[in-house]
């Protein structure tokens, strides 16, 4: 009888510590699933969901940490829109897939700015949770009896973020920190862990950002564009014999957007953005003044491609074969 109600006892205690715990995350909620709030955990793939599904908003920008420096308040003044940035560091077409949709699907955007980058759709990360992007509360237990979710609970208390700094970066900028991260991939065999097959980066290409933009309203407006990599990414891409996939994937790219009457596609991977040195922290991340020069020349139609004629994948390759001998260490 006493080892019955001993079991018992230790029963009871782990269901009030779990609800205890359960109530602890409901109540702080880091990742804003029921409440918008004006500080942020800061951790995109988690809170977005929740961000988009309780905060006020008209338009947003997305794309990978290459999109992450892109200021709303730019936007907001230059289109008169209310935006967010829902960057996600490292994005891929499997992240793209269950976000994308969820945004749209709360019917508040009418603009959608998306940096397109070709890594995105070269590995798969499998890395959002899927029940912090439906409306299903029968699955919330995931978000609430969690132990990632009772750790970000009390690292939200600690050590909230404000949104305006909150996926911005700063690293040091400059033709140094360039041609560094440049030799390093130079002796590594470059991306190990992205494979630029290019049959594979279409179907992933067709199965997320193509098929979204294809099912979302034809009242929303989509602003694509190419980010900006340094003419040493594209070299990197050359030497180890990815380039040719990657611009006939550019090229496919291009072909399927212009396709569409309610998107606009622009192409900053040419001179002299690309050759800048100065302005990149490292091979693919460039400067915030050329966040806030990308987002000016969307708004003034600029480097927009209009027809596939606008584009000729053999003005890279010449940049490439012009630049390749003065970034290789001999």
């Amino acid at each position: 009888m006493g080892y019955k109600r001993i079991v018992l006892q230790t029963i009871l205690s782990i269901v009030i510590l779990i609800l205890l715990i359960g109530g602890f995350v409901l109540y702080i909620d880091p990742y804003q699933q029921y409440t918008a709030k004006d500080q942020y955990l800061g951790n995109q793939r988690l809170e977005i969901g929740g961000i988009a599904r309780n905060h006020d908003y008209n338009a947003f920008i997305t794309g990978s940490s290459m999109a992450m420096n892109h200021y709303p308040e730019l936007a907001d003044s230059l289109w008169n829109w209310k935006t967010k940035n829902f960057s996600v560091m490292g994005a891929t077409d499997d992240d793209y897939s269950v976000m994308l949709p969820f945004i749209i699907s709360r019917k508040k955007a009418r603009n959608i700015i998306l940096g397109l980058d070709f890594f995105s759709f070269a590995r798969q990360r499998g890395a959002i949770n899927q029940y912090l992007y439906d409306d299903n509360r029968f699955n919330d237990y995931e978000y609430l009896l969690n132990y990632t979710s009772l750790k970000n609970t009390i690292q939200f208390i600690k050590n909230p973020q404000i949104e305006k700094g909150l996926y911005h970066f700063n690293s040091p900028v400059g033709r140094t920190h360039l041609i560094s991260d440049f030799n390093k991939k130079v002796n590594s065999n470059g991306y190990n862990e992205e494979t630029f097959d290019l049959p594979l980066m279409k179907q992933r290409f067709e199965d997320s950002i193509l098929k979204t933009i294809i099912n979302s309203p034809d009242s929303i407006h989509w602003f694509i564009y190419f980010p900006p990599y340094s003419i040493g990414e594209f070299i990197i891409y050359d030497k180890y014999r990815n380039l040719d996939n990657i611009l006939l994937f550019k090229q496919h790219i291009i072909h399927s957007m212009l396709q569409l009457n309610n998107v606009e596609i622009f192409d900053f991977q040419c001179t002299p953005w690309i050759t800048n040195l100065e302005q990149y922290m490292d091979l693919r991340h460039h400067s915030h003044s050329y966040n806030r020069e990308i987002l000016k020349a969307i708004h003034n139609g600029d480097y927009r491609i209009t027809s596939e004629l606008d584009y000729d994948s053999d003005v890279l390759k010449h940049l490439v074969k012009a630049y390749t001998d003065s970034l290789i260490p001999k």
